[in-house]
């Protein structure tokens, strides 16, 4: 998406969120801690044409802060998935 085209429908008509003048309103929590959440912006993508949407982190001390504190999520066949040790089946 970010390329400007859509990966699900191939159309042009993609737009971003990320020429924004002020603070975006769509977030995720990326960290909990006792006083406060910790929040991270999302720059969002949209196709027009089918409406497929994509988020991304926008700070890169985002991304570390998640590589960092999250369980890394391994795919170990098409319908298995490994998350910190445990198995679980995907349907």
């Amino acid at each position: 998406m970010k390329n400007g085209q859509c990966p699900k429908c191939g159309s042009r008509h993609v737009y971003a969120n990320t020429n924004r003048k002020s603070i975006p309103l769509n977030t995720i929590t990326v960290g909990a801690q006792k006083a406060s959440n910790r929040y991270a912006f999302l720059d969002t993508y949209v196709c027009t044409t089918c409406g497929y949407v994509e988020n991304y982190l926008s700070k890169t001390q985002d991304l570390s802060y998640v590589q960092e504190k999250w369980a890394l999520v391994e795919i170990t066949s098409d319908n298995e998935v490994l998350r910190s040790g445990q198995r679980y089946l995907v349907e």
